[in-house]
């Protein structure tokens, strides 16, 4: 997959509408298209489209939790004000960094819609499926991270002329939701995906990526007690069990060895953006994103920005589980110099990060979206929410703790729905941190306003400011729409309180 990355587009025309803010600001000549092979081609442009959305996405997602924060206050540098803004809740319309996720999530599903508009050219039966299916598949995750980020989008499920464009408005998010679970029952329904790849092609979505994907759809719309619920637990025994049915922590890929570099698309990675070292330009960006400023290269090469930066609280919540091996994993806090020999107190997101990386930008790491790991403490969560806290739930939640080296629950400590509740969501906080799933799962169980507040007001870096931080409202959660969006259809609702 990584070597497929890498290949020159050749052949691909693309050219701007000067119009990049909306999604057809990409369009490929019909005439290119003629063949399996160029449809393939498509298919590794629309997983290539990731990279870009990833690239910005700890700052619309984890970087608005309580997992991270800016690592500096009182800065004027046009960088940190950007973080800043989305740090504390006060996003401005003109935000670049809102504006460039949204084009880059634009552009991926342009090219998944792509893909789908000249899927008939290919004639093998089994390959037209595939094809159609990753298409449906990378549709349905931007989407989904669209409608939660920002509410009612716009829905473009083909090419459309920049007039029809311009005069385009927001879909209501029931349409997205409705469109995202189109796609994935789809896949799922018509068994569009393969159950696995050869070692070439890993890295591409398989069935047990669109079943955990759909899932989590229904866990996230759906609440407990409704129909569409409970689907997703015959989902989440169906990847269990395509995963090796795993039944304790030993079965599990060490927590160390799911991130390492020297391990990639392992058995608990079962969706992930994939990138290559080398200058070819896949490289990962995120070594130089996180990594620690002014280093000396004693943690990485170049000039990293310090980014992403674990929050004290995030720390304190890893030190109330005494030896928990997912620390130091997740984040450091000091680093050895090599010239001097002292230790030099700096914490920064470790998870993501090339020691010897070569080139600024140009890590070899891979970025899981969806893993084993989720799932399980997905579905410790489905059946707790279902039938309460019985022995089922609390041997996948177990599960979890186990391989991080920490003592397991027994019944008397979780004995009812709710303090069961309260300890998945915590285990699910440590085991994805800097992840960027923070943010959704805060959405999905209606807590983000309350948790980010609490987070404001106790983490002591705030207090520390020339000014006050205020709490955020309920209307923060969503993002705006650019303004460079609305300047081009200023009819366009924007989002309350912007």
């Amino acid at each position: 997959m990584k070597k497929i990355l890498s290949i020159v587009l050749t052949g691909l025309v693309v050219f701007s509408c000067n119009l990049d803010q909306f999604p057809y600001s990409e369009v490929f000549e019909n005439e290119y298209v003629k063949d399996e092979n160029s449809v393939n081609t498509l298919v590794m442009g629309a997983y290539n489209a990731l990279q870009g959305v990833l690239y910005y996405e700890w700052s619309v997602t984890e970087l608005r939790s309580d997992n991270a924060r800016m690592r500096a206050n009182n800065s004027t540098s046009q960088e940190t004000k950007l973080v800043e803004q989305l740090d504390q809740g006060n996003v401005l319309t003109a935000n670049a960094w809102v504006q460039d996720y949204w084009e880059k999530s634009y552009a991926a599903i342009y090219r998944a819609n792509d893909v789908l508009a000249n899927i008939d050219v290919v004639e093998n039966a089994q390959k037209k499926a595939q094809f159609e299916g990753e298409a449906r598949f990378l549709r349905a995750h931007i989407y989904f991270n669209l409608v939660r980020l920002w509410g009612p989008v716009f829905k473009v499920t083909g090419k459309i002329d920049p007039e029809e464009a311009r005069d385009m408005q927001r879909a209501p998010k029931e349409d997205i939701y409705e469109l995202i679970e189109s796609d994935l029952n789809a896949i799922v329904d018509g068994n569009l995906l393969p159950e696995t790849y050869e070692a070439a092609d890993l890295g591409r979505a398989d069935m047990k990526a669109a079943k955990a994907l759909l899932a989590k759809y229904y866990m996230t719309v759906y609440q407990p007690g409704e129909d569409n619920y409970s689907k997703a637990k015959t989902l989440l025994e169906d990847v269990l069990n395509a995963c090796g049915n795993p039944q304790s922590g030993a079965d599990l890929v060490p927590y160390d060895d799911v991130f390492s570099i020297a391990n990639e698309m392992n058995d608990e990675i079962i969706f992930a953006v994939r990138y290559k070292a080398g200058n070819l330009g896949i490289g990962s960006p995120f070594t130089t994103l996180f990594g620690p400023t002014n280093n000396g290269g004693n943690v990485c090469i170049g000039s990293p920005k310090h980014f992403d930066f674990p929050s004290d609280n995030l720390v304190a919540a890893f030190n109330e589980n005494e030896g928990d091996l997912r620390k130091d994993v997740v984040l450091q806090e000091s680093y050895v110099d090599r010239v001097s020999g002292k230790i030099i107190e700096a914490r920064w997101n470790n998870k993501f990060l090339q020691s010897d990386m070569a080139n600024e930008y140009d890590a070899e790491n891979d970025w899981p979206v969806i893993r084993l790991g989720d799932v399980i403490l997905l579905y410790a969560e489905l059946v707790n929410e279902l039938s309460g806290p019985n022995a089922e739930a609390l041997k996948y939640l177990n599960m979890i703790r186990q391989r991080a080296g920490i003592p397991e629950y027994d019944s008397s400590q979780l004995p009812s729905k709710y303090e069961f509740r309260t300890a998945v969501r915590n285990e699910r906080r440590l085991e994805l941190a800097m992840e960027n799933q923070r943010w959704f799962d805060l959405m999905r169980w209606g807590t983000a306003v309350s948790t980010v507040n609490e987070f404001l007001r106790t983490e002591e870096f705030y207090s520390l400011y020339d000014y006050t931080v205020n709490p955020i409202a309920e209307w923060q959660v969503l993002l705006p729409i650019p303004t460079s969006v609305m300047n081009i259809n200023p009819g366009i609702a924007q989002n309350p309180g912007y």
